[in-house]
């Protein structure tokens, strides 16, 4: 099964399960899966590699908003400072949401990606 197809399976059984695409399919996954990377959803990745991808991203992402901010006013903030706090927001971010997603893929009941779409295929 192509990854393509395999990720369409997946957003019906999200559906079925009455998961909210937002949920099932962040944008940044939308992104990457558009851009032909053939990373497994949220929800089938394990906790640590979904804490660092999230961690990291939203970590680079809100650090260079700080900086950008922190040096508008009368006050500058130094590259020091604006790494420490996307270090600190990531690694908070990062744990909370593969928690929370983790948390989520338990009480719906997801097995293995690998394993996603082959139950139909042997019937």
């Amino acid at each position: 099964m192509t990854h393509d197809r395999k990720i369409e399976e997946y957003k019906r059984l999200m559906a079925e399960k009455g998961v909210a695409p937002a949920t099932a399919s962040p944008p940044l996954w939308l992104l990457l899966w558009s851009m032909g990377i053939p990373l497994p959803p949220p929800l089938y990745m394990g906790f640590l590699p979904l804490a660092l991808f999230g961690g990291t991203f939203f970590g680079v992402v809100f650090g260079a908003f700080a900086w950008y901010m922190g040096n508008k006013g009368i006050r500058t903030m130094s590259f020091k400072e604006a790494g420490d706090i996307a270090l600190i927001t990531g690694a908070l971010f990062g744990i909370t949401v593969s928690w929370l997603t983790r948390r989520l893929a338990r009480k719906l009941g997801l097995g293995s990606w690998s394993a996603l779409g082959t139950a139909r295929l042997r019937t």
